[in-house]
């Protein structure tokens, strides 16, 4: 067998080459006896559908039951501004034409047979878990024409790549790391398995910082100097902190150091030079160390690049005691990186443009309501998909009217944060989350509007004794009694947008699309930003600025029409 680099099948590695195409059955459907014109029609256009859904064209999607059936739950109808009901109608027309055509539904049939060489390997595994792991490691190479005792890292990472363009296997890393695992284990408890031994899968995103371990550990002391005065402050010293910072702060603050060592290292200082806090700001060395990291985002700043040097002032001002005049140079050096960081990452920013769209802004603001009602349909015959549609809801209101982060709202508890106010139709209720639970340690108060402390009571009525597991305090609790980890509320959350909308947002992106909304109906009022967000008025203006430009362009447009209509004038 020869070696090659690309499968040769047209559709898909996995998929045996006589299995018949949408293609097919399109042809096939006009010549189906006792069948109209307007169910051909019907067929054909849902197939066609079928296809434009997966991304692929007709020729190139297999006519097996079994196979549609698996990729057509990742399908999102809302993404393409489709009904659920219309899509499980082009759903069903798509699986009666493959079944009046023969096609078969049955998963064997759609896969690709290993070849010869492979068969008769597969048929030495005794485990049947371990046969899984190499099955289709053998259906690749089947393709490629590569035989068991050809195969290298490069056919691994091929497969990888095809089963993540498949877009059906949940973890497809996990898959080819298995298929490693059981080969190289194989190799040593099967008499005659090819000696060819696999390396595993690179990281996906491999680590630039290095271990503080691996410094002189007279660095290693200094850091662990300004940590504990961090975390353990001297009361009586007052240039020490006010109080001691949050575990996470601090664990960040010395990553932070970490990344400016490691930065000085990249650049070419030997890591046995840099023995000290002492060595990371200087002001030659800070700008060395920025400019290596800055190199990484085509020389342009980011916030978290920025907060690496507000990070060495600090060291430098309270712990190496640099002179007054150092400090001002490197204040003013923080002030030029400030200049071209707007606190919008592109990946959010990006993901904002979905709701330039009037319409895709529409249905996020009426999901919450929406999703109700879908829960109350849903409720006795499917009571805990019903639930978990309710605490979404109630998860997104809460984010649209209360932009909190991820782990203050999955930390909600009933008694110390929530309180209600009023009584009957005129009640609210009140979110006060203090600041020793808040990232920049300012407290949070929010008052909800009615609306929300409705759904609030439909939702700890009808859906929390549901989920609930051990008895709870949580306003979102997870079965063993505490909170719902934020992960996994943040996961409830953008699953349920991108079903029922199409959208593509997280629970972190709320704070963002706040600042959107109100910039849109209210531009130029940065300080209600900056009160609701619970940022410093600077802060909200650089983050949210982009955004008064996009309204004071329209504003610009519409005069500009106004002027067309009025002859110029």
């Amino acid at each position: 067998m020869t070696d090659h680099t690309t499968p040769q099948a047209s559709v898909s590695p996995f998929v045996a080459e006589d299995t018949p195409m949408l293609s097919d059955v399109i042809a096939q459907v006009d010549g189906l006896p006792d069948l109209k014109q307007t169910r051909q029609r019907d067929f054909k256009s849902a197939l066609t559908t079928i296809a434009r859904l997966l991304g692929k064209a007709p020729d190139r999607v297999p006519a097996n039951i079994n196979w549609l059936h698996v990729r057509l739950r990742r399908v999102a109808p809302a993404a393409y501004n489709m009904s659920n009901k219309r899509f499980q109608n082009i759903k069903s027309d798509a699986i009666k034409a493959l079944a009046l055509t023969g096609c078969s539904r049955d998963r064997a049939d759609w896969l690709r047979p290993p070849c010869p060489a492979w068969r008769a390997l597969l048929d030495r595994v005794a485990d049947k878990h371990d046969l899984w792991k190499l099955t289709q490691l053998a259906q690749y190479c089947t393709a490629l024409g590569v035989s068991p005792d050809a195969i290298s890292d490069d056919h691994i990472n091929g497969m990888l790549e095809a089963l993540i363009a498949e877009s059906f296997q949940n973890n497809p890393e996990h898959k080819a790391a298995d298929a490693i695992k059981v080969w190289n284990r194989l190799r040593k408890e099967v008499d005659g398995w090819p000696d060819i031994e696999l390396n595993r899968l690179p990281r996906k995103k491999e680590p630039w910082t290095i271990p503080l371990e691996q410094f002189p550990q007279s660095l290693q002391d200094d850091v662990a100097t300004w940590i504990n005065r961090l975390a353990n402050p001297d009361l009586l010293d007052e240039d020490a902190p006010a109080k001691p910072l949050r575990p996470t702060t601090i664990k960040h603050r010395q990553f932070q150091l970490r990344e400016a060592a490691s930065a000085l290292v990249r650049s070419g200082m030997p890591i046995a030079q840099i023995d000290g806090l002492a060595v990371l700001v200087d002001l030659d060395n800070m700008k060395r160390a920025l400019r290596w990291m800055m190199g990484r985002f085509d020389n342009k700043p980011t916030e978290a690049i920025k907060g690496v040097a507000v990070c060495l002032q600090a060291v430098a001002r309270h712990q190496v005691r640099l002179k007054e005049s150092e400090i001002k140079s490197i204040a003013a050096l923080i002030k030029r990186l400030g200049q071209d960081v707007d606190g919008l990452r592109e990946k959010n920013r990006q993901r904002l443009l979905q709701l330039d769209d009037p319409s895709n802004l529409a249905k996020l603001l009426n999901l919450p309501a929406a999703l109700v009602k879908t829960a109350q349909k849903l409720e006795s015959a499917k009571p805990r998909k019903a639930a978990l549609k309710l605490q979404a809801a109630l998860a997104i209101e809460i984010l649209l009217n209360a932009p909190l982060r991820a782990g203050n709202l999955s930390n909600l508890h009933l008694e110390r944060h929530l309180r209600p106010i009023g009584s009957g139709r005129t009640r609210q209720v009140h979110i006060h989350i203090p600041a020793d639970e808040v990232k920049n340690d300012k407290a949070l108060d929010y008052l909800l509007p009615t609306n929300v402390a409705v759904m609030l009571d439909l939702y700890m009525q009808k859906a929390r004794p549901i989920l609930e597991g051990q008895p709870s305090d949580y306003l979102f609790p997870a079965q063993n009694g505490g909170a719902k980890r934020p992960a996994h509320l943040s996961r409830l959350i953008k699953d349920t947008i991108l079903e029922h909308t199409g959208l593509i947002i997280n629970a972190h992106l709320f704070r963002s699309i706040a600042g959107k909304i109100h910039s849109l109906v209210q531009p130029g009022d940065y300080v209600t930003l900056s009160h609701v967000l619970n940022n410093s008025l600077p802060m909200a203006m650089k983050a949210y600025a982009q955004f008064e430009r996009q309204s004071s362009l329209q504003h610009y447009q519409n005069s500009l029409e106004a002027a067309r209509r009025g002859g110029g004038v």
